[in-house]
C-alpha cells in the first residue's frame, strides 16, 4: 500500500502554513524530462519544476527502500524452501511482531530523515517557511494533475486514491486469473480437510486468509482491553495490537500461527508461488 513516508510527513509539518496566493503551474519540461520514468518520479520532477517557478528550491526525491532486515530478507523469498523457512519462524508475519521486535525500525527512520528538502525548509525564515508551505501544497496538487490527470485536493487524498485503486486492481487481477482460481479452490479444499474454517475460496481470499485471520484475532484481544477500539475491518488489512499479553501468551499465539502458516503453505504451495509473482508485479508498478 502506498504510505506517506516519515520524512515527507515531517516536511509537511515543517512547511505547514496558511495562505491563498496563486501558484505558478509546472512547466512542460518536467513531463518531457521524465520520459521513461515511473509516475512517482515524474510527479516529483513536476513538483520541483513548479516550486522553482515560484522562487523556491525543491529536490525531486523518493524515499529509498528501507534497509533489509533478517525478516524482510526471509519474507521476500519466492521459492518454496524460502517461504517455509520464513513461516517456520514468523508465521504469517502478524503475531511475530509481539515476540520479535522490529530490528530495522530505527535504521529505517534514520534513512527516511535524509530527505534533502527537510534541511532546505529549516534554513528558511518563518515568513519564508509559511510561503513555502502554501506553494508546496499547491505544487503537489498541480504536479499530480499534470502527470496523472487526476484532480485532488491534497497529497493525502492522492495517496488514498492510489491505495484504493491498488486494492481494486489486485482483487481484479488475482480473482480474474483462471489458473489462480483453480489453484485457490484446491488449496481451500485442502485447508478445510485439515480442519480450518475457510469461508471464501477466491484467489484474493486464499492469498490473505492467514494474515487476516490472525490480525483479526489480535484486534479482538485489543478490543477487550479497550472498548473504544472500533470493530475490525477486514478490508483495511490493519488492526490494533493487544497491550497486556504475557510473554507466554504471545508465544502461544505465534506457535498457532506458525502451524497454520505451514499448513497453508503445504496446501497452497503452487498457488502461493504463482500469486506471489503477480503480487510482486503490482507492488513494483505502484512504487515506480
Amino acid at each position: 500500500m502506498p504510505k506517506r513516508s516519515l520524512a515527507l510527513a515531517a516536511l509537511a509539518v515543517i512547511v505547514s502554513g496558511c495562505g491563498t496566493t496563486s501558484t505558478a503551474q509546472p512547466s512542460p519540461s518536467a513531463a518531457t524530462a521524465g520520459q521513461g520514468l515511473g509516475e512517482n518520479q515524474r510527479i516529483e520532477l513536476a513538483k520541483a519544476d513548479c516550486m522553482k517557478a515560484n522562487g523556491f528550491k525543491y529536490v525531486a526525491w523518493i524515499p529509498p527502500e528501507p534497509p533489509e532486515t533478517e525478516q524482510s530478507k526471509m519474507g521476500s523469498a519466492r521459492d518454496y524452501e524460502g517461504m517455509k523457512a520464513y513461516r517456520a519462524k514468523y508465521g504469517f508475519g502478524v503475531s511475530s511482531m509481539l515476540v520479535y521486535p522490529p530490528d530495522g525500525e530505527a535504521a529505517g527512520q534514520e534513512h527516511e530523515s535524509k530527505n534533502p528538502n527537510v534541511a532546505l525548509v529549516k534554513s528558511l525564515s518563518p515568513a519564508q517557511r509559511r510561503s513555502y508551505g502554501t506553494k508546496f501544497e499547491k505544487c503537489q496538487i498541480a504536479a499530480i494533475k499534470q502527470i496523472t490527470g487526476k484532480v485532488v485536493k491534497s497529497a493525502d487524498e492522492w495517496s488514498r486514491f492510489r491505495e484504493q485503486a491498488y486494492v481494486a486492481r489486485r482483487k481484479r487481477e488475482l480473482n480474474g486469473d483462471a489458473r489462480l482460481t483453480e489453484l485457490a479452490t484446491g488449496m481451500a479444499d485442502c485447508m478445510t480437510a485439515k480442519g480450518y474454517r475457510i469461508t471464501a475460496h477466491s484467489p484474493l481470499a486464499m492469498r490473505d486468509w492467514g494474515y487476516t485471520t490472525f490480525t483479526r484475532e489480535l484486534h479482538e484481544l485489543a478490543k477487550k482491553d479497550d472498548k473504544s477500539i472500533p470493530d475490525f475491518d477486514p478490508e483495511s488489512g490493519t488492526g490494533y495490537i493487544p497491550a497486556h499479553l504475557t510473554e507466554g501468551e504471545k508465544r502461544a499465539i505465534l506457535n498457532r500461527e506458525i502451524k497454520a502458516a505451514l499448513d497453508d503453505l503445504e496446501c497452497g504451495k503452487d498457488f502461493h508461488l504463482a500469486a506471489a509473482v503477480k503480487d510482486d508485479q503490482l507492488s513494483n508498478e505502484l512504487t515506480e
